[in-house]
C-alpha cells in the first residue's frame, strides 16, 4: 500500500489460470475433429487428382494403339524391361505419370518392411516394390522399383474378361464404360475380384483394415476393399469419371463382360 492505496494486482489467481486453461482444452477438443474433417477431404480431393491423371494417361495410351487394351506383363525375370515398361505402370511411366501421382495422400509413405505383408501396402502405407521379385511391373532389379496407392482391374487387358467370349482385346468391346473401374485405392498394383453370386456372395475380409497374416494367401478383392477414405475408396472409371464410393458398392460396378452385379455385405471397421 501506498498514500493509502491498495496495491494492484498482477497476473492471474490459480482459480483464473485453471478456467483458462479448461477453456483452451474445450477449444482444442472441439477443433481436432474438424481438422481432421478437413485434413481427410483434402487427401481424398487430391487423391482423386491422381487418379484422373493416371486415367488421362490410360486413355491416351489405348486411343493411340488404335483401342487396344494394356497387356497382362507382371512377371518376366528373364527380360526385365518387358514388364516394366510393358504392364499399366510403364505405360504410365511412358506418359509422365509416376512418382507422386502413384501415390495417395493417405497412403503416402512405402511399407517400411518386408514382414508381414510381403510388398503389399496397407490402409496407409503404400505397395512397396522393393520388397517383390525383380523382373516383374513394380520391380526392376535391386535399385530400381515402384511404390504405389493405387491398383489397376486385371480383367481390363487385352483376353482378361471383355467381349462375348471374355478374351477381347480392344476397348470397343467394353459396353457401359461408365460403370467399368480402371483404377482404385489398393494395397496392391493389381487385381481381378473373385465374382460370386447374390445368392453365394464372394468372401469378404474380416475387417476393412488389411488385418491379415499373409497377403497372398487371401482373394484378390481384398485389395480394394480397405477403409482408406472412410468407409470407401476412390476410383477413375473407364469414361473418364472419378470418384469416391462406398466399399459395399464396389461389386455393383461391371469389372468384365460376365460379372453379376450386388451389393457386398461387408463387416465394421
Amino acid at each position: 500500500m501506498k498514500n493509502g492505496t491498495p496495491a494492484r494486482r498482477n497476473g492471474f489467481t490459480l482459480t483464473e489460470l485453471m478456467v483458462v486453461v479448461g477453456l483452451i482444452a474445450v477449444m482444442i477438443s472441439l477443433l481436432f475433429p474438424a481438422l481432421g474433417k478437413a485434413r481427410s477431404a483434402a487427401n481424398s480431393t487430391a487423391c482423386l487428382s491422381n487418379l484422373r491423371q493416371m486415367g488421362t494417361a490410360w486413355t491416351m495410351y489405348v486411343t493411340e494403339n488404335r483401342g487396344r487394351l494394356p497387356d497382362f506383363i507382371w512377371n518376366t525375370p528373364t527380360n526385365p524391361d518387358l514388364s516394366w515398361q510393358g504392364y499399366w505402370l510403364g505405360i504410365l511411366d511412358n506418359y509422365h505419370v509416376k512418382d507422386d501421382a502413384l501415390l495417395c495422400p493417405a497412403a503416402r509413405e512405402a511399407m517400411p518392411n518386408k514382414q508381414p505383408n510381403k510388398g503389399f501396402g496397407t490402409n496407409n502405407y503404400a505397395w512397396n516394390g522393393n520388397f517383390q521379385a525383380a523382373g516383374c511391373g513394380a520391380k526392376l532389379n535391386a535399385a530400381t522399383y515402384r511404390i504405389g496407392s493405387y491398383g489397376y482391374n486385371r480383367y481390363l487387358t487385352a483376353g482378361g474378361g471383355f467381349g462375348s467370349d471374355g478374351k477381347a482385346n480392344r476397348i470397343n468391346a467394353v459396353r457401359q464404360i461408365c460403370e467399368v473401374p480402371v483404377f482404385l485405392d489398393a494395397v496392391f498394383s493389381d487385381f481381378a475380384p473373385i465374382n460370386g453370386t447374390p445368392a453365394a456372395p464372394a468372401l469378404v475380409p474380416p475387417n476393412l483394415q488389411w488385418d491379415v497374416s499373409n497377403p497372398t494367401t487371401v482373394p484378390d478383392q481384398f485389395r480394394f476393399l480397405i477403409a482408406r477414405h472412410g468407409r470407401g475408396v476412390n476410383v477413375f472409371m473407364a469414361d473418364g469419371s472419378a470418384r469416391w464410393v462406398a466399399l459395399e458398392d464396389t461389386y455393383l460396378f461391371r469389372w468384365k463382360t460376365s460379372w453379376a452385379k450386388y451389393r457386398l455385405m461387408l463387416p465394421a471397421y
